[in-house]
């Protein structure tokens, strides 16, 4: 019986010390994310897409989210260089160059001359944990809206993508943060795939 007792409270030290554990540090999650576009290219589109860093609308742009710790306390999730803004529309550029689109990131004046120009507002972006006994439920949700505006006709396309993920796990890790992330990303982007197709250097909406 003594023996028993020293494994539990064994167990609830090493539970109490997990949600503890780095309560006030900063945790980066990484935005681009490699390998997104998954498959290997097809071949490049000769349309030029010139992809503007996204305008960051959150409430609180401060931060991406937040890990609740079992006891109190918080530490929060970060990029860990530049801006939100610029590394989504890095990442949305990788993923087009991986569906063999000739796009790549622009700054202001920078995209003049492009057959089309990709703009967008992050809208809301957000993962949160949040640590119990024994558990951590992680939630996340996007919304970012999109604008295209093709040279040639001048037309334009608007977008908005959303998605949301969650994820229920035993002891936390920030890979279990980060891939949920990936998750939100891949769901808008292939969203927008999905609903997008190029007919020679103007964007415009799948029939359905």
């Amino acid at each position: 019986m003594k023996h028993y007792r020293i494994v539990g409270i064994g167990l609830f030290a090493s539970i109490l010390a997990a949600g503890c554990a780095g309560t006030g540090e900063r945790i980066e999650l990484k935005v681009p994310i490699a390998g997104m576009a998954g498959n290997k290219a097809a071949a490049m589109s000769s349309a030029t897409v010139a992809v503007q860093p996204f305008e960051d609308q959150r409430t609180d742009r401060s931060h991406l989210g937040a890990r609740y710790h079992l006891w109190g306390g918080e530490s929060r999730f970060n990029v860990p260089s530049g801006t939100l803004g610029e590394a989504t529309a890095q990442a949305f550029a990788d993923y087009l160059k991986g569906k063999g689109w000739n796009a790549t990131v622009t700054q202001g004046t920078e995209a003049a001359g492009a057959d089309i120009t990709i703009s967008g507002k992050i809208v809301d972006l957000s993962v949160d944990a949040r640590s119990g006994i024994g558990q951590t439920t992680l939630n996340a949700k996007s919304r970012m809206v999109v604008h295209v505006n093709s040279l040639a006709d001048g037309s334009q396309v608007r977008e908005t993508l959303s998605s949301t993920g969650t994820n229920q796990v035993f002891w936390f890790d920030p890979e279990d943060a980060q891939e949920l992330l990936n998750e939100l990303y891949s769901k808008n982007f292939e969203k927008f795939a999905a609903d997008t197709t190029l007919d020679g250097k103007i964007l415009k909406l799948r029939q359905r």
